[in-house]
């Protein structure tokens, strides 16, 4: 075998190098799937007016409070819970139009 260029290698060897292609391969897989929702997503925020995007990004992320978003514009809790309401929807609605299931 070594005079035609080939190496023996042990099964185990093959399978275990088999597998690494294979989880590899799912990873990519996985990654570019990831890639192409992170670029929906991205679409849909600039789809947003830049006041719905700023409430979008710092309430829906989960870096401040609809109550501490409030303070911080000077506004009620309650119009800025009303505007969180509306901005759900919109982007509801923009999920829906590309295909996605988004429960309520």
């Amino acid at each position: 075998m070594k005079e035609n260029g080939y190496t023996e290698e042990s099964y185990e060897e093959w399978k275990e190098n088999d597998m690494r292609t294979e989880l590899f391969a799912e990873s990519m897989e996985e990654l570019m799937e990831k890639k192409a929702l992170l670029d929906v997503l991205e679409e849909a925020l600039s789809s947003l007016m830049p006041e719905e995007r700023e409430l979008a990004e710092k309430v829906f992320g989960e870096e401040m409070q609809v109550s501490e978003f409030a303070r911080l514009k000077g506004e009620s809790r309650t119009t800025v819970s009303s505007r969180k309401q509306r901005v759900v929807e919109k982007l509801r609605r923009f999920f829906n139009d590309k295909g996605f299931q988004i429960r309520k």
